[in-house]
C-alpha cells in the first residue's frame, strides 16, 4: 500500500468526523490557484494539504527532472498549485505545480520583497535607463542609478559619450554577470519588478550612507560618478552617497539639456552646496568650481568698450550676444542696424553693465557709427 493510499484512508475518516460535526470544508474547481502545505514527498508523488475535504496530489510528469524546484520540496513547505481535477478515482484533488509556476515565482518575489532578502540576478541586456535581469525566474529591471559604482569604475572604464546606442554597446560587458540585488518595487498585474544592487550592498546601506553623509560638509569638493541624467539635472554617486547637480548648477551659461555636458558613467568633480530638503540628497554644483564671469564683468566690459560676440538668441525686442561662456549682453532692437540671426558674429559697444543683476547692454549701431 502506497503512502498516498494510507494518508487517503486516514483523511476519509477525518472527513466523516468533520461532516458529523458540521464543519464547512473548502471546495475547489479546475483552474483555481491554491496555497497548500506539503504533507509528504515520495519518489512518485507529493501530497499537499489544501484545506479541502481531501489532500491534493502531484504526480507523473509534474515531477520531471528538468526543474530542481520540485526536487527540493519537503514536508512543511508552502506551495502554490493549480487545480487540474477536483477529484480523481482515488478521491484526491489533482494538482499542477508547473501550471502555477509563474504565480509561485511572484509569490517568492513577494516574500523576498517583504523580508528585504538579498537575491541573485543575472544580467540579460541593457534597456533604456537600466539593465534587464533574470531574478527568481522573473524579468526584473535595475535602473542605472541603482548599480554599484564599481561597474562604472572598473567594468566600463571607457564609457560611451552618451547616446543610447553607445550606452547599450558599453554595457554589453555586464551581460551574464550575476549581481546581488534587493527588490525595491513590484507589481504583478503590470509584470513590473524593480531591483537595486545598491540596496543589497552594505556599503550603500542607510547606516553606511548616514555615516558618510555626516563627514561631508558644504564647500567640500568631491569626485563622483554620473549614474543618471534627467531633464532637470544629473545624479552623481559619491561613494555610496547620492547627490543631484540641478540643471541651474551645471554651467554659468544657459543649459538646454544635461546630456550635452555629461554621460552616464563619466567621472565628475562637484562642489557640495548642502542637503536638498525635498529629495534628501546632496545638492551639488559643477559651475561653482569655475569663476562666475559676471564677477569681473564691470572691470572687463566698461561702458564704451568695443566688443565682439556671437548672436546666441533673437527675441522680439532685440538679440542676445554671447561674449564669453556664461555672459550674454542684450542688443535692444533700437540699437541694431538691421536684422540679426543666431550664430552671426557682430561687433558692438558696451552701453551699460550691471554685474549684480547680471545685465549688460550693447549697441551695434554705435559701434558702426564710431
Amino acid at each position: 500500500m502506497s503512502k498516498a493510499t494510507k494518508v487517503h484512508k486516514e483523511n476519509s475518516k477525518m472527513q466523516k468526523l468533520l461532516e458529523e460535526k458540521g464543519v464547512d470544508v473548502k471546495q475547489f474547481r479546475p483552474g483555481d490557484l491554491i496555497d497548500g502545505v506539503v504533507v509528504s514527498v515520495s519518489h512518485g508523488e507529493i501530497l499537499v494539504d489544501v484545506g479541502a475535504k481531501s489532500e491534493g496530489i502531484v504526480s507523473g510528469t509534474e515531477l520531471g527532472t528538468e526543474d530542481k524546484y520540485f526536487k527540493t520540496l519537503k514536508p512543511g513547505d508552502n506551495v502554490i498549485a493549480m487545480v487540474v481535477q477536483s477529484e480523481n478515482d482515488q478521491g484526491y484533488m489533482v494538482l499542477s505545480l508547473k501550471r502555477a509556476e509563474k504565480d509561485r515565482k511572484w509569490y517568492d518575489a513577494e516574500v523576498a520583497f517583504k523580508d528585504g532578502s538579498v537575491l541573485e540576478a543575472t544580467v540579460v541586456e541593457y534597456n533604456k535607463g537600466g539593465l534587464l535581469a533574470d531574478c527568481l525566474g522573473l524579468r526584473g529591471f535595475i535602473p542605472l542609478s541603482h548599480l554599484d559604482r564599481v561597474h562604472f569604475a572598473n567594468d566600463i572604464a571607457k564609457f560611451a559619450a552618451g547616446s543610447e546606442s553607445e550606452l547599450k554597446a558599453s554595457l554589453k560587458v555586464l551581460s551574464g554577470k550575476v549581481l546581488k540585488v534587493k527588490i525595491i518595487e513590484m507589481d504583478k498585474s503590470k509584470n513590473r519588478l524593480v531591483l537595486s544592487e545598491k540596496d543589497a550592498l552594505g556599503a550603500y546601506s542607510e547606516e553606511a550612507r548616514h555615516e558618510k553623509l555626516a563627514k561631508i560638509k558644504a564647500g567640500d569638493v568631491l569626485e563622483g560618478i554620473v549614474t543618471g541624467i534627467m531633464p532637470f539635472g544629473v545624479f552623481v554617486d559619491l561613494d555610496g552617497v547620492e547627490g543631484l547637480v540641478h540643471i541651474s548648477e551645471i554651467a554659468w551659461e544657459k543649459v538646454n539639456h544635461p546630456s550635452n555636458y555629461f554621460a552616464v558613467g563619466s567621472t565628475v568633480q562637484v562642489k557640495v552646496l548642502g542637503i536638498d530638503g525635498e529629495s534628501g540628497k546632496l545638492a551639488l554644483s559643477v559651475k561653482r568650481l569655475t569663476e562666475n564671469p559676471w564677477e569681473k564683468a564691470e572691470e572687463k566690459y566698461k561702458v564704451g568698450t568695443k566688443v565682439q560676440g556671437v548672436v546666441s538668441k533673437v527675441v522680439p525686442f532685440g538679440a542676445f550676444v554671447n561674449l564669453e561662456k556664461g555672459l550674454d549682453g542684450l542688443v535692444h532692437v533700437s540699437e541694431t542696424s538691421g536684422p540679426l540671426k543666431e550664430g552671426e558674429e557682430v561687433t558692438a559697444v558696451v552701453t551699460q553693465v550691471d554685474a549684480e543683476n547680471q545685465k549688460l547692454a550693447l549697441s551695434i549701431r554705435q559701434a558702426e557709427e564710431s
